[in-house]
């Protein structure tokens, strides 16, 4: 009676000491403490449950300090105290673990029907066995330690659930900071810059990378603590990450294994692979170096880094669409200023001359175009009738038409004839531009009192000349396009203008201008539309503006892929 006295007022104690703490680790220990000095034990241990039904050593006593964190496992909960040597492998898988550290007892700590933590005693000093009474003595000790172990569990449980929701809060604050910065700007150095140390700071890496997918593939947009090594080797497996880009759509971390894809990643300190999207598409790649702490990262911080990846993805995708925005509005005032040259180069007014009504339109189908015509008189009376067009389109065709127009301007002072003068075209033109650059060009030089015309057809649309009584010729005469080759020769033709006879001269944008059906306006209807001209009596002005109604109607809203100009003059009555 008086040792059961004692057992009692010992379990009072311990229950008041072990129940005074909601930490797991001083509760297993001071389960050990009364045990071990009671019974004269040298070692011992004290586990505690994880959710997956594993048992994780907590505490240990005379035993290496590496025991701790180990897991143990059992085929099934204890229900009673358990003589290891007795036990058999299904009872407990560790058996040969524990006897070799000298543990041979085992007590459950098991709160409604389930056992929350195990109490593992090594043999006496003594080297007796444990009595019927000792063991249930500490049967008692790990009833009563049992509910203080559950709900230092559960508090456990509790702490680390709120230093989760703090992480959560903290990372949301984060997000909503550097959301705030990336809105700030649309610079993308910054906005790179922003999401480096942003990274860099919340996973205390040292080396990061960031690759964005642009029109020529992938490019290296950022890095830090990168060696030229590093630098070296990833661009030798440049291709392994095109390779690899497609198909990329979840955040990762990288293994120590030959069989993960990133493995050769894995050997320069790389540990992370975080796809940077936008709408499912992968845009960017960051990679992650190893943390400061070297363990490896949580789902959580891989979800974290996903979210702040793709808001920054959103935030250079801005920046993209602002400077090609940007870039586009630069271009358009370049055009318009090259529009507004190229204008000033085509004549507003035209001749007026006694025997003569000229009249000319130009309508590009971009701001800038490459058709040209003229049309001026000189101090000797000679009338310069010109008109030509430029292989392609926009800016490049309006620089050739300009060095035309200047190089027109200055030959015909030389009061040469007309195929030197184009024939010296024709070698400034092959001066100053590529194989795949060339202008159809007709030029003609009408005396004004003889009615005389001559010219030279380098390979343009030809001319029409419609007489009075509804007959037509085609000014065909000269030779090559200009530009293709230098030292050509060219043929001059020569017509006697009578009263009544009606040019048109015209680039290929009127005749292959496209209906929606695909059919095009052709020779046959301007020669129809030339004639009717004529039949009525309309004058160029009134032409002009019947030959563009005529092309709006055929086209339908088509848009045209060519400029559209004329050039006509009338022989008065």
């Amino acid at each position: 009676m008086d040792h059961r006295d004692v057992d009692l007022k010992s379990l009072f104690e311990i229950s008041q000491i072990i129940n005074a703490s909601l930490d797991v680790d001083r509760v297993l220990n001071n389960c050990l403490l009364t045990p071990m000095g009671r019974m004269l034990i040298s070692r011992a241990m004290a586990l505690s449950a994880r959710e997956d039904g594993s048992f994780e050593v907590k505490v240990v006593k005379g035993l290496p300090a590496d025991f701790i964190g180990k897991t143990l496992l059992f085929k099934y909960h204890l229900a009673e105290p358990l003589l290891i040597r007795q036990a058999s492998e299904e009872q407990c898988s560790n058996k040969d673990l524990l006897l070799s550290h000298g543990i041979e007892l085992i007590i459950p700590m098991r709160s409604d029907n389930k056992m929350v933590g195990a109490i593992c005693l090594g043999g006496k000093i003594s080297g007796q066995d444990f009595t019927r009474s000792e063991i249930e003595f500490l049967s008692s000790l790990s009833n009563i330690a049992a509910s203080a172990v559950e709900n230092a569990l559960i508090f456990e449980k509790l702490k680390q659930v709120n230093r989760q929701l703090d992480k959560k809060v903290q990372e949301l604050k984060t997000l909503f900071s550097v959301g705030q910065e990336l809105n700030s700007t649309l610079d993308t150095y910054k906005i790179l810059n922003i999401l480096i140390f942003t990274v860099m700071g919340e996973m205390t890496a040292h080396k990061i990378l960031v690759y964005l997918q642009n029109e020529n593939g992938v490019e290296l947009a950022g890095k830090r603590g990168v060696a030229p090594d590093d630098l070296k080797f990833l661009q030798e497996h440049n291709d392994q990450l095109e390779n690899i880009w497609p198909g990329l759509k979840t955040t990762r971390a990288i293994a120590d294994n030959q069989d993960d894809e990133f493995y050769q990643w894995y050997k320069i300190g790389l540990r992370a692979v975080i796809p940077m999207q936008i709408q499912d598409q992968t845009r960017g790649i960051l990679l992650l170096g190893q943390k400061a702490s070297k363990q490896p990262f949580q789902a959580d911080e891989l979800e974290f880094l996903a979210t702040l990846c793709n808001r920054a993805m959103i935030s250079l995708e801005n920046a993209r669409l602002f400077q090609e925005t940007l870039e586009k509005q630069r271009l358009e005032e370049e055009m318009a200023i090259a529009r507004e040259i190229q204008q000033r180069l085509l004549p507003t007014s035209f001749p007026q001359a006694t025997d003569f009504e000229i009249y000319g339109l130009n309508i590009p189908s971009l701001q800038v175009g490459g058709d040209y015509f003229d049309c001026f008189q000189l101090n000797d009376n000679r009338l310069i009738f010109a008109i030509g067009d430029v292989s392609g389109k926009g800016v490049g065709a309006s620089l050739l038409m300009s060095n035309l127009h200047a190089g027109l301007h200055t030959m015909v002072q030389s009061k040469a004839d007309v195929c030197t003068i184009v024939a010296r075209l024709n070698d400034l033109i092959y001066a100053n531009t590529n194989f795949d650059k060339f202008i159809t060009f007709f030029y003609a030089e009408i005396d004004p009192v003889s009615k005389r015309l001559q010219y030279v057809n380098a390979g343009h649309n030809p001319p029409y000349i419609f007489h009075a009584g509804g007959e037509f010729e085609l000014l065909e005469k000269g030779g090559l396009v200009l530009g293709m080759m230098a030292g050509v020769q060219y043929e001059m033709g020569e017509i006697i203008l009578r009263p009544g006879d009606r040019l048109v001269a015209f680039t290929d944008g009127v005749t292959e201008a496209i209906a929606t059906s695909g059919e095009m306006f052709e020779e046959q209807r301007l020669e129809s539309l030339i004639d009717r001209g004529m039949t009525e009596r309309i004058d160029l002005r009134e032409f002009a503006d019947l030959l563009i109604s005529e092309l709006e109607n055929f086209s339908q809203g088509e848009p045209q892929a060519d400029d559209i100009t004329m050039l006509a003059l009338h022989v008065k009555e």
